[in-house]
This record gives structure tokens, sequence and C-alpha cells, in this order.
């Protein structure tokens, strides 16, 4: 009994010590459990915060996308839109569902399907363009790059594309096109030569320049600009072209001689423009080349022709001044001859030789007065008086008071005459030439001479209207010519109104009449404003 007691006490310690051997075992296990789950813990709060900052990047980037994405499922239907493609298309798809049926132009529909089954059967496709309708903006062109979205077991669940509106982008591409062909137009069909070089070397050239020099364009192409240039000009065209290299200047012109394919030589004005890169250095230079070898030849001939003008006016000058000294010695002494005979003879003579002498005498007069008309008429652009505030008012009144003018006519100023610039003296001799026409020739019992004035944009114009006899139209051109008279009397030397006409001209201004037989006569004329 006693044995059978030791042994069961035995058992019971063993057990207790095997007991207590698994509770060790399963307390370490269960440490390892806890601190295991710990870790999965903290490896699950990092994965979770992993994934939110990359779904907040992602949201971001989404978001900030500056092309339209739209991601839909298999069926077309729009499930998600950034804030770009929602601008694009118009539509909110949280209001209203959307499918990308919708969206396809309908001539592109086609098109568009071929596409879609492109996405389908290949996973992606690339540089897709056509037409959309969207809500608010119209048919607008597209670029458009796709792919699907698979599952873990590699089958498609959703596609996904970025959508770029490129409408304006094709527009100024047209723009640009169309300019493009209008500048090659105007360059091709320039009456000017144009050459584009690089670092000295002709790279493209127009029909122009090629007709001037007498080379193909693949002659031209990568010939040096020196090899079409005549050696004398070298070193002027070379040193603009340093300066142009060093960025002193931008442009330059220069005029130089060329050498034709017959080597035959032509004068040409050249501009050059310098196409410059970014950092300023030399990437085009640009030649507008103009033949003026004929326009040298006719500025040499017009040299030579203001040179010999020049000396003929002094040279007629000069004999003006020679012939009236020359010629009023002469006459001062018939005068005095014929006045002696007169007074000396007067009881001699009968009354015939007395109207011989009377009449000898006016001819001698009319020659002082037609000599002294061609002294004013040809100094008139000669003396370069002090331009000066001239009041024409007071001008012209002091005219009214100084000539004769018989008791039956009269002369009224009828508008206010403008203050002008220029010579005191010449205004005089238009105004009062004019006068003493209007006055001599009226043959009315009651002559009538106004003057008035208009102001216009750039001029005055004058008027001088009489009541006298008039002027046939056959003779408008006539009477400003120097020595051309109307006069049947012959009192007139003919030079009055061309002294007129060349007054006015030195003003750069004109002179014209309307007149009717028996009903007078009105001449018009204007002076150029100049600041008083």
């Amino acid at each position: 009994m006693s044995d059978e007691l030791e042994i069961l006490q035995r058992a019971l310690q063993r057990e207790k010590a095997a007991r207590k051997q698994a509770e060790q075992i399963l307390e370490g296990k269960s440490r390892e459990l806890y601190e295991l789950a710990q870790q999965l813990k903290n490896v699950n709060a990092k994965l979770e915060e992993g994934l939110n900052e990359k779904a907040s990047e992602l949201q971001g980037v989404f978001e900030n996308l500056v092309d339209a994405y739209v991601l839909m499922d298999i069926s077309g239907n729009i499930i998600k839109m950034n804030d770009a493609a929602n601008d694009l298309f118009g539509y909110n798809i949280s209001e209203e569902q959307l499918n990308v049926v919708r969206l396809i132009y309908e001539d592109d529909y086609q098109y568009a399907m071929s596409s879609f089954q492109k996405l389908v059967t290949q996973g992606s496709f690339t540089n897709y363009q056509a037409r959309v309708t969207t809500k608010h903006k119209g048919i607008r062109t597209v670029h458009i790059n796709a792919s699907l979205i698979f599952n873990k077991k590699n089958k498609p669940i959703a596609a996904q594309g970025i959508v770029r509106d490129i409408t304006e982008e094709l527009k100024q591409k047209r723009i640009f096109e169309e300019q493009k062909k209008q500048l090659s137009a105007i360059v091709e069909n320039s009456s000017l030569g144009i050459a584009l070089t690089q670092f000295g070397k002709i790279i493209q050239t127009n029909k122009a320049l090629q007709n001037l020099l007498g080379f193909t364009q693949d002659e031209l192409m990568h010939k040096e600009v020196k090899a079409i240039s005549h050696k004398e000009e070298l070193e002027e065209s070379e040193e603009n072209m340093q300066k142009m290299n060093d960025g002193e200047i931008d442009t330059f012109s220069i005029n130089k001689k060329y050498i034709k394919k017959d080597g035959t030589i032509f004068w040409a004005k050249t501009n050059v423009a310098a196409v410059r890169n970014e950092d300023g250095s030399i990437k085009y230079q640009v030649a507008l080349i103009e033949d003026i070898t004929e326009q040298l030849k006719f500025e040499k001939q017009r040299e030579v022709l203001v040179k010999n003008l020049e000396n003929s006016n002094k040279e007629l000058n000069d004999y003006a001044h020679i012939v009236s000294h020359d010629l009023k010695s002469p006459l001062r002494s018939m005068n005095a001859l014929l006045t002696w005979l007169k007074e000396d003879y007067v009881e001699v003579l009968d009354e015939n030789a007395q109207s011989s002498l009377d009449l000898l005498l006016k001819k001698v007069d009319k020659m002082d007065l037609l000599i002294n008309g061609i002294l004013r008429y040809s100094s008139i652009d000669k003396i370069n008086q002090p331009q000066q505030k001239v009041i024409l008012q007071d001008v012209v009144s002091d005219i009214i008071d100084v000539i004769h003018i018989p008791q039956h006519i009269t002369i009224e100023i009828i508008t206010e005459l403008p203050n002008v610039k220029g010579d005191k003296f010449r205004l005089q001799q238009l105004f009062q030439n004019l006068l003493n026409n209007a006055v001599k020739y009226n043959d009315k019992k009651k002559g009538i001479v106004t003057i008035s004035c208009k102001e216009k944009e750039e001029f005055w114009e004058f008027a001088i209207a009489d009541n006298g006899p008039g002027i046939s139209e056959k003779y408008y051109d006539k009477i400003f010519q120097i020595f051309q008279t109307l006069d049947d009397k012959n009192e007139s030397t003919g030079v009055g109104l061309s002294i007129v006409k060349k007054i006015i001209d030195v003003y750069e201004g004109k002179i014209w009449l309307k007149s009717k037989e028996r009903e007078g006569t009105t001449f018009y004329f204007t002076l150029k404003k100049q600041v008083v």
C-alpha cells in the first residue's frame, strides 16, 4: 500500500513538473506571439501610413494634372475625372452619368470604335487624335493616350486615359503654316534678292537673287559669300561682319559690287540683319540685295545735269544783269535825246513829228519796264531773304493806299487776312501785281475788286476777284508764262503774272483762275502754312 502511495506521489510530482514545464513553454510561446502581434501591428500601422501617403500623393497628382484624366469601366461608363477633365468636357459625374460614347463626335464614330477595339485587344493605344463634343465648348480636337487596368487574375476591369485639348494648338499651327506659306511667297516673289547665310556660306536664296547672279539655287548652296563679292568691297564688309559677330551691331547697310556667273559686275545696295541664338551668338544672317547699277548711273547723270543747270542759272542771272546794264545805258541816252529833240525843236516839228517822238518815248519807257521786269523775275528765287512774320492785312492795306486807283474802281478786303511767315517784299510784289492787273484792265463804269481768304488744313487759300472784261479759258495757262500778254494796246510787258506764279512756287503754293468773259475774273492762290 505504501509502495503504491509512493508511486502515485512520484507520478503526481512528475505531472506537476511536466505541467510547469508546459506552462513555461506556453508562457514563452505566448510572449513570442504577443511580440509578433505587436510587430505585425506596427508594420500594419506603417503600411497604412505609407498607403495613406501614397494615396494622398496620387490624389494630388490626379487633381493637379494639367491634362484631363478619365477613369472608366470596361463598358465606357466614366467613374472618375479630374478638374481638367471636368473643365474640358463640362460634365459633373457626381450629378449625372456619362458614357464616353456620348463624347464622340458623330463623324469620328467609326474611328473611335476601331481605336477602342485596339485598346481592348492590345491593352493600350497612343497618339489617338479625334474630335469630341463637349457640353459647353462645342467641338474640340483632342489627343489621347489610353491603357487598360487589370486585376490580380490579369483580367481587364477598367481603362484610363490622358486627354489633351489640342484645338488651339492646331489652330496656331495652321496659322503658322499659312504665315509660313505667305512669307515664302513674299520672299520668292520679292523683287529684292534675298540670301540666308551662316558662317560666311550661302544656305538659301530666292529667285530674284538667282536671276541677279545668274546661278541656280543648287549652284549657290554652300558657296561662300566672298566668292560672289568683288574683292574691292571685301574689307568693308568683313569689318561690319566682325562688329556684328562681336554684338556691336545687329544690322548694317553697304553699297557693294557683286560678280555674276558670266563674270560681269553689278552694284547693289545690301542690307544685312543678324538672327541670333538665345546666348546672343549669330545663328544666321539675312541679306537683302537690290541692284542699283542703273540708279547710280542716273544719279551721276543727275549730278551732271544739276551742276550744268546751276551753271546755266548763274550764267543766265549774270547775263540778265549784264544785258540790263548794257541796255539801260543806251535807253537812258535815247530818252534824253528824244526829250531834248522834243523840247528844242518844239516850234520846228509839226504835230505828226511830235506824236512820233511821244510814241518813241513810250517805247523807250516800255523797254525800261521790260528790263526791270526781267531782273525782278530772274532774282525771285535767287535772293534768300530772312523769314519773318508778315501781317498781310497791313501789307495789302498799304498797297491799296499806294497804287493808283481810278475813282470809278473800289477795292475791298472782305475777310480778315492772316499773318504769315515769309519775305515781306516778295509777298508785297505778289499782291501788288494781282491788284494792279485787276485795276488796270477793268472796263466797267463801276469797277469792283475784292480780296478774301479761307483757312485750309495745310495752307491759306486767297481769292482776288474783279468784275472786269474776263479771260477766255484758252489763255488760262498762257498768261502765267513770261512775256505773254493779252493787252491789245501792247502796254503790258507780260512779266507781272509770271512773277506772281514764281513767288507762289517759292512758297510751295498753287495759282489758278476762274473767269467769264465780260463778267470778271477771280484769281485763286495758296500759300503753305508755316509757324508764325
